[in-house]
């Protein structure tokens, strides 16, 4: 006899054993693995709690490969804590990480096929990892990973004395499927999404339902979180029985204070069920089954631009940054967030004001004067702003504590790659000259618009420049340059009609 049952246990140590090996790949650094491994026992003692709790279930698969995934992150650890202590023995751990990696069997459980991906992509990076340095990437790429949560359980009451034989099911019965799509201020839900703290905001959910099981009435989604549920509130009302096939429910929420760290996140899981008279029916979540938000503090760089699409951008940018070049000092990238968000400010104002509209021929001194007044009055800026400092040689447009801000007019090509290219050196080896890893190239497009300007978003693009002696080889502190495109010699909207 099969039996379908919601155990609040087997939620509370995927919550407890995710939070905690988030913590592990969010936290490694080669210098300090010793902090890792202080959490290895811990971890394991959960995955050995659920593995006995779904012991004779047909669960007990999905836990034997979370076990390898373990297994596996503990076992580059060590590599990396030996190759940089100097301990022998860290070829063997690498060794035992790739063959643990090879026993992970995604065929035996029924997983979401986004999830399968995302495990095959990282385990191809384990199965080339070769250079210690490549470790943080590995680890960081595995944090990225949602992994499914399970919150029922097949349980088979009688399999202790059938045996090898298989159960008995009976009829098949159709899965019950629940598609979830949310969005906030018009917007999809970006998973991880940039909030303010004690900030109400209303959220839109479209949901969709494969087929509503007989004798239950409502459809309900509740947050459940590996976070204290006092830092946070959400709020959706109960979905009543209906025949449409796309319903639409409306709620809010909003999360009381910041997080400390830029690299941490606040994970809302769903749970959705069907209430009936007597009893509740959980059908399977395809979408959004959690919420995943950044609260970071008002006046964090990354809501300093004044424009929602822009500070986007800004965390987009830090993203990438943090998980391509993990080797960049942490006040080097403080003081280039604050140095490009006053920037992607500039960007926003030029496009809504209208500065360059239908002007065709303008000066880089004119470009990098007016660009300077405006962020000179940016109170996180101010002072500490220099211009025509000369460095290695040259004269740099724009400096803020080092950080490098390059500025170009480009009259002719409109190709992003080709600007790039064509302009994208020198910043680097300003940048290299005072000993950074980051620099910032501007360029305003002043050739004719054809076609209507893109979002400014789309303007700004993360480049790793070629250096000497590099251009094929490993990298271990690889510089990384944004560039911002301001679109110039714009049209009224209704000229693109004419």
């Amino acid at each position: 006899m099969i039996e379908k049952k919601y155990n609040p246990e087997l939620v509370d140590f995927q919550e407890d054993l995710r939070n905690n090996l988030l913590l592990v790949s969010t936290e490694f650094e080669i210098s300090e693995t010793e902090i890792c491994l202080e959490r290895e026992k811990k971890i394991i003692t959960l995955i050995e709690a659920l593995q006995r709790i779904t012991k004779d279930s047909l669960e007990e698969e999905y836990f034997k490969n979370y076990k390898y995934f373990i297994s596996v992150l503990f076992h580059i650890i060590k590599w990396a804590n030996k190759e940089f202590t100097g301990k022998a023995g860290g070829d063997a751990n690498l060794k035992a990480a790739k063959l643990h990696a090879n026993q992970i069997n995604l065929s035996k459980f029924n997983y979401p096929e986004s999830f399968i991906e995302n495990i095959k992509d990282w385990l191809t990076s384990v199965a080339s990892l070769a250079d210690v340095n490549d470790a943080k990437t590995v680890l960081a790429e595995f944090s990225t990973i949602i992994f499914p949560m399970l919150f029922t359980q097949d349980y088979d009451a009688y399999a202790r004395f059938r045996g090898n034989q298989q159960p008995e099911y009976g009829s098949k019965e159709e899965i019950i499927l629940v598609s979830i799509e949310f969005s906030i201020d018009s917007e999809p839900w970006a998973n991880p999404q940039i909030l303010k703290p004690q900030e109400i905001y209303g959220i839109k959910g479209k949901i969709r339902v494969n087929e509503w099981p007989k004798g239950y009435s409502q459809l309900f989604l509740m947050p459940v979180s590996a976070q204290n549920n006092s830092l946070f509130e959400l709020i959706l009302p109960p979905i009543d029985k209906t025949a449409d096939p796309e319903i639409e429910v409306r709620g809010q929420i909003v999360f009381k204070y910041p997080q400390h760290s830029f690299d941490e996140s606040m994970a809302v899981k769903l749970l959705a069920y069907f209430q009936g008279s007597n009893e509740r029916l959980f059908p399977t979540i395809i979408g959004y089954d959690q919420l995943i938000a950044k609260v970071l503090d008002p006046n964090a760089v990354h809501f300093l631009t004044g424009f929602k699409g822009m500070n986007k951008a800004v965390f987009d940018v830090l993203e990438t940054i943090q998980n391509e070049a993990g080797t960049i000092d942490k006040e080097e990238l403080y003081d280039f967030s604050l140095l490009l968000s006053s920037i992607l400010n500039y960007q926003g104002f030029s496009l809504q004001q209208g500065i360059y509209k239908n002007i065709d021929n303008i000066s880089e001194d004119i470009f990098r004067d007016n660009m300077i007044q405006h962020l000179i009055g940016m109170h996180y800026i101010g002072e500490n702003l220099n211009k025509e400092a000369h460095l290695a040689g040259g004269r740099v447009e724009i400096g803020y504590k080092g950080i490098i801000a390059e500025l170009k007019v480009e009259k002719v090509i409109s190709d992003r790659d080709k600007i790039i290219a064509k302009y994208s050196k020198q910043p680097v080896a300003y940048a290299s000259g005072n000993a950074k890893q980051l620099s910032i190239l501007c360029v305003l497009d002043l050739t004719k618009k054809i076609l209507p300007p893109a979002a400014p978003q789309n303007n700004v693009m993360v480049v790793t420049p070629d250096v000497h002696g590099f251009q094929n080889g490993r990298i271990s502190y690889p510089s990384k340059q944004v560039v911002v495109i301001f679109d110039g010699n714009t049209v009224k909207p209704s000229d693109y009609s004419k």
